[in-house]
């Protein structure tokens, strides 16, 4: 009799939690569906402090300038040092608060010795934008084993070493702000781009897998993540791009890309795509049979050329 009654007590249970999932789900929806409409309030970034990587040039530039001007603090950091520092003047000549760090992200030694330095002598920071990156342009043949290893190393391992080292800290205080740079070819393949994509796709599931380890228990409610997408932007990375269909894929200024890499953070966006309809289109196109999204391909034949050594 015991067994039975134990048996209609799960079976009475996992239907509820069926019920109440399904309820769920739909109300989910509905909240999402209103979201595309009337998206979230934008929340003041005024008196924060953004570390951000790659600040010497593109959107990493254009992200310290425009953070600035909504009342930011901003550490600047990038291996090429004059660079950075004029980024650190272009915002103190529009009498904004900033830092500059000479720091070669790919080590994990010198962000340790940076992180150290900022701590020191600027304090904890509250938005942690890991932008530094590279994109060599070649079939994958053409890439020795060494230009991987930097690949990774910067597209990938630098994001390791500074959440190691600004993580903690959002931790123990409960709030913070992590945004990864990451590409449309974390989410679809191109040609030429082979290591970079294996690059831009690791930063997605560390993402990914990050997001699912802090809200384990709802233990980090307040320490927000957002991924970055972007297609091409005009920052000297791609030197030769093809694009069909430039309207449908249109390629966006780093000053552009950069403004809407700061709505998302306002707005506590867990992705943001550039375009911004190129995440939902990139959705839709992995559930198509692979003859189709071959097809497709080719018609929009978006593609980045190999770069010759001259």
């Amino acid at each position: 009799m015991i067994a039975l009654l134990m048996i209609i007590y799960q079976w009475a249970l996992t239907i509820f939690d069926l019920v109440h999932f399904v309820f769920l789900v739909g109300w989910l929806y509905l909240v999402a569906i209103f979201r595309l409409f009337v998206p979230n309030q934008k929340k003041s970034l005024s008196g924060q402090v953004a570390m951000v990587t790659g600040a010497g040039h593109g959107i990493g530039k254009e992200l310290a300038l425009q953070l600035s001007r909504l009342g930011v603090k901003v550490v600047c950091c990038d291996i090429n040092e004059a660079w950075n520092q004029n980024t650190v003047e272009a915002i103190k000549a529009e009498a904004g608060v900033a830092w500059g760090y000479k720091c070669d992200v790919s080590s994990a030694s010198c962000v340790h010795d940076v992180s150290s330095m900022i701590r020191k002598e600027v304090g904890d920071i509250d938005i942690l934008i890991n932008n530094a990156g590279i994109m060599p342009c070649k079939s994958f043949l053409q890439h020795s084993a060494q230009d991987v290893e930097k690949l990774f190393a910067i597209n990938v391992m630098s994001h390791f070493h500074t959440l190691r080292e600004w993580l903690p800290v959002f931790m123990s205080r409960g709030d913070g702000h992590i945004v990864a740079l990451s590409s449309i070819a974390g989410l679809m393949g191109t040609s030429n781009l082979v290591p970079y994509c294996a690059t831009k796709h690791a930063i997605r599931g560390l993402m990914e897998g990050l997001k699912e380890e802090l809200r384990f228990d709802n233990r980090y409610p307040g320490i927000k993540l957002t991924t970055v997408h972007p297609f091409v932007v005009e920052t000297g990375l791609a030197k030769s791009y093809r694009i069909r269909f430039p309207l449908f894929n249109p390629v966006t200024t780093p000053a552009d890309a950069a403004s809407i890499i700061i709505d998302g953070i306002q707005r506590e966006h867990y992705v943001v795509s550039i375009p911004k309809k190129d995440f939902y289109f990139l959705k839709l196109f992995s559930v198509l049979p692979l003859s189709i999204q071959h097809a497709l391909s080719d018609l929009l034949e978006a593609e980045v050329d190999e770069e010759t050594d001259s």
